[in-house]
């Protein structure tokens, strides 16, 4: 059984190859022209994203002005939060609002942000009232 074993000058060859400087020359320029594809798509969605981010913005501070005309303050339940995010809520000063009307807006204007991402989560109501009809 004897080994193969190739002459180094075969291992070697292509190595400082002018053929192959060209070549990477011309890598340079695809990967330049992938490069600018790549920054342009990036550009786009950056302006896609900030003017969601505006229109987020803004639902917020509607959702703030109307949460005193919501009847259903007393409907409210306990939903704890992280120390930190609590703090940093507090620190806050929105319109005068309290802790509770900030999250309730920041949740709903985040809902009408994402409605379409958040909506493949949503679990199946797995009430037993859910097929019941009225007789």
């Amino acid at each position: 059984m004897t080994k193969d074993i190739p002459e180094i000058d075969d291992l070697t060859k292509g190595i400082n190859d002018p053929d192959i400087m060209l070549s990477n020359s011309h890598q340079e320029t695809s990967d330049a022209q992938d490069s600018l594809e790549a920054a342009k798509e990036q550009s786009e969605l950056s302006v896609s994203l900030s003017g969601n981010i505006e229109n987020c913005w803004q639902d917020f501070l509607s959702y703030l002005d109307t949460a005193d005309q919501r009847d259903d303050k007393n409907e409210r339940l306990v939903c704890k939060l992280d120390r930190d995010l609590a703090d940093s809520l507090d620190d806050c000063d929105i319109q005068g609002r309290c802790r509770s009307d900030l999250v309730n807006a920041i949740v709903r204007a985040f809902f009408g942000a994402f409605l379409p991402q958040l909506a493949r989560y949503r679990r199946e109501k797995k009430s037993l009232f859910t097929n019941y009809k009225e007789a």
